[in-house]
């Protein structure tokens, strides 16, 4: 005669589960399996999307800046800080640029300088776009009180650098006699030329 073998004890103990536990039993075994469509350690899942990293804040090196030329009001001359991204990589600015009047050797000459208007959100720069700033200047007499006189107005967007030099356009004194200023009023950067700082 032979012998039937014994059951397992979790087969005797599935048998004499009402239905309704051997369900949830059952239920328990497969949330606690292990999954086959994950990834295991040091592998790559594929179709995995990676971080774009976002724009780095730009160097001064970064940008070549014009000045160019615009209608003042009396002794108040104006003009637009035109700041365009020569890099190969996008960066951006916000705020205000750091900007002096120099003379031909570079030297900086102080005069009293104010930021007007409100910083706008930051602005993203891709290379060859532009960002413009519109900065304004009381003119004076050479040789009086408080006046500076320079060719050119330096700029400035990151604390480590010495500075970069705006070519003039469109300012006719820059090219003769030199700009006069007795002080200087700079606006933040801005999306498009024609903005007025507010």
């Amino acid at each position: 005669m032979t012998r039937n073998r014994p059951r397992s004890t979790a087969a005797r103990m599935m048998m004499t589960l009402p239905p309704a536990l051997m369900v949830a039993a059952v239920a328990i075994g497969l949330v606690g399996a292990p999954r086959t469509n994950e990834a295991a350690a040091g592998e790559t899942v594929v179709g995995a999307t990676e971080e774009v990293a976002a724009p780095v804040d730009c160097l001064t090196d970064d940008l070549t800046g014009t000045l160019i030329g615009v209608d003042g009001e009396g002794d108040v001359r104006a003009a637009v800080l035109q700041l365009t991204n020569t890099s190969s990589t996008a960066c951006q600015v916000q705020g205000w640029a750091d900007v002096a009047l120099v003379t031909p050797p570079g030297d900086v000459i102080t005069l009293p300088t104010s930021m007007i208007g409100t910083a706008a959100s930051v602005i993203d720069l891709a290379p060859e776009s532009s960002t413009w700033s519109r900065i304004e200047w009381d003119s004076c007499t050479t040789g009086s009180a408080g006046c500076g006189t320079g060719v050119a107005l330096q700029f400035i967007v990151d604390p480590k650098s010495a500075g970069s030099v705006a070519e003039p356009t469109g300012i006719p004194e820059a090219e003769q006699d030199g700009v006069t200023m007795s002080a200087l009023r700079v606006g933040p950067f801005q999306i498009t030329r024609d903005a007025v700082p507010q």
